[in-house]
C-alpha cells in the first residue's frame, strides 16, 4: 500500500504545480502583439496626461469667457438693451466671432429716453425697423479699449448702422455722441463694452 500512496503523494503536488502556473498565467496582461506587457506605472501615466488635457481643456474655455451678450447680462443693469436687440431680431447676430465694441446705456438711461419720448417700452420697441437703426449706432464693428477710445478725440467711428459717432476727450471724462462712458473694458470672449449714461440717436438719415 505504501508505494500507492506515494504515487497519490506525487500527483497531488504535480497537479499543484500546474494549478499556480496558470494562475500566474492569468494574472499577466499584455498589450496588442508587438506592444510589450502594459506596467501599472504606465497606465497610470496615460491617466495622469488624459486628465492634464482636460483640464486644458477646460482651462481655454475658461479663458474665452462669455460673448457680449452674455456678458452684458451679467452686469445687472444692462436689460433694456439686451431686450430691445431681441425685439429688433438682431440678438443672435451678437453670438458671432466679433470683434464688437457696444456702446450700451443703463436701464436708468432708457428709462429717461423713454420718457422724454413720451413712450412706453413696449411703443418704442414695436418697430423692428427703427429698433435697427437705434441699436446700430451703439455698435462698432472693431475691437475698441479705452486707450484707443481716448485716443480719437475729434474723431468718430463707423457704427453698425453706418452713421458717424462723434468721440469728444476732456480730461478723463469720454463722450461718444452726447452720452458720457461711466464704465469702461467690460471684456466678453467677442468683444468689449463701455457702459454709457444715454441712449444715442442716429443723425437725420443715419
Amino acid at each position: 500500500m505504501r508505494p500507492l500512496t506515494r504515487r497519490v503523494g506525487v500527483m497531488l503536488i504535480l497537479f499543484g504545480l500546474l494549478t499556480a502556473a496558470c494562475g500566474e498565467e492569468a494574472v499577466t496582461t499584455t498589450s496588442p502583439a508587438g506592444a510589450g506587457t502594459s506596467t501599472t506605472e504606465e497606465m497610470m501615466d496615460e491617466t495622469s496626461t488624459t486628465e492634464e488635457m482636460m483640464d486644458e481643456t477646460s482651462t481655454t474655455e475658461e479663458m474665452m469667457g462669455d460673448d457680449v451678450l452674455a456678458t452684458a447680462e451679467a452686469e445687472g443693469d444692462l436689460g433694456t438693451f439686451l431686450a430691445a436687440l431681441d425685439s429688433a431680431g438682431i440678438m443672435e447676430d451678437f453670438h458671432g466671432d466679433g470683434p464688437f465694441t457696444l456702446f450700451i446705456p443703463t436701464d436708468e438711461a432708457f428709462a429717461v429716453y423713454l420718457e422724454e419720448a413720451g413712450m412706453s417700452q413696449e411703443e418704442a420697441f414695436a418697430s423692428a425697423e427703427m429698433l435697427q437703426s437705434i441699436l446700430g449706432y451703439h455698435v462698432v464693428t472693431m475691437m475698441e479699449d479705452s486707450e484707443m477710445v481716448m485716443g480719437m478725440d475729434g474723431q468718430t467711428f463707423t457704427t453698425l448702422s453706418g452713421a458717424p459717432l462723434q468721440v469728444t476727450v476732456d480730461g478723463d471724462t469720454v463722450m461718444v455722441g452726447d452720452a458720457t462712458i461711466l464704465r469702461y473694458d467690460i471684456e466678453a470672449s467677442n468683444g468689449v463694452i463701455h457702459v454709457i449714461d444715454g441712449v444715442l440717436s442716429p443723425p437725420a438719415g443715419g
